[in-house]
């Protein structure tokens, strides 16, 4: 399971904390992939330790792709 997918498992906004127990990652690793993806624009914070999609979309697809 990747960052995505792992964010995708939730209807709204996911908590890293969350996302880093469905990866079974620790906590850095979690930080810094939620570092890079915000810089690139992909995603956005929705509050303490809580981050969303940027753009409307991946979510549904992410979730049509895991279970088609």
């Amino acid at each position: 399971m990747d960052f995505f997918q792992a964010m995708a498992t939730d209807d709204g906004p996911s908590a890293t904390g969350d996302i880093g127990r469905r990866l079974g990652a620790k906590t850095n690793l979690v930080a810094n992939y939620r570092a890079r993806l915000l810089a690139a624009g992909l995603m956005e914070t929705a509050g303490y330790g809580i981050v969303d999609f940027a753009m409307p979309g991946p979510r549904r697809y992410l979730r049509s792709k895991h279970t088609a």
